[in-house]
């Protein structure tokens, strides 16, 4: 598939340009001539029909997160202030940004470490019940963001706004539930989120998905509106 193979020649591009390693690990899941599911993770194969949530449109395929996202970055900001986004200013309504929090380098919390850029999927790891998601606009493209979130950014599989979409589903959010630990904070683990199945369409029909959804959460916030 054009698009499959497009990620995989972003993924080699990085990494002949040093800015990622090559996964020992990278998983490969495809369909065989006996219509079952199966995994290639280097030269070792298995069949993981029992793993497959659901059957897939023609043209789509699973992927784990690894597999579909780029690896996180750490930054610190080298400006006397910065940018800081953390779990209270998600709107998890909305999943929406609601403002970054303007703070001294020397104060800075030792959670701020995660970079993020435009088109970047904040998830939070503690309480994933709770869905403290949003995407990165282009005015929060300059923040640090609090280790509390997995940023999802895409190698080129996702769309931004699909990975979006993708992250607040229903499907995603009650999956990862599910790896909760702790009884004070539950939270899941970045590995939870990479090693999970992702279900991916061709990129035309994720921009199709997008436009469709987009109108209808429109409509939705409009009677929203005009019913407060």
């Amino acid at each position: 598939m054009f698009f499959w193979n497009a990620s995989e020649q972003r993924k080699k591009d990085l990494i002949r340009q040093g800015k990622i390693k090559r996964d020992k690990k990278e998983s490969v899941i495809f369909r065989g001539e006996d219509n079952s599911y199966y995994e290639k993770i280097g030269n070792k194969v298995e069949n993981i029909d029992d793993q497959i949530p659901f059957e897939l449109p023609v043209g789509w395929v699973w992927c784990r997160g690894h597999s579909c996202f780029e690896s996180m970055e750490s930054t610190k900001s080298q400006s006397e202030f910065f940018n800081y986004i953390d779990i209270d200013a998600i709107d998890n309504r909305l999943h929406r940004i609601k403002a970054a929090k303007h703070l001294l380098v020397s104060e800075a919390p030792s959670r701020a470490s995660r970079a993020v850029k435009n088109g970047s999927v904040l998830f939070s790891l503690v309480r994933p019940y709770l869905e403290n998601i949003a995407l990165v606009e282009e005015r929060y493209s300059h923040c640090i963001a609090s280790t509390s979130f997995y940023v999802c950014n895409s190698n080129g599989a996702l769309l931004p706004e699909f990975m979006y979409f993708l992250m607040i589903s229903g499907y995603m959010v009650n999956s990862l539930n599910q790896y909760m630990k702790g009884d004070n904070s539950p939270s899941i683990s970045k590995d939870n989120i990479e090693s999970w199945l992702y279900p991916i369409p061709p990129l035309d029909e994720q921009k199709v998905i997008c436009t469709k959804l987009n109108t209808t959460f429109t409509l939705i916030e409009n009677v929203g509106k005009s019913l407060s």
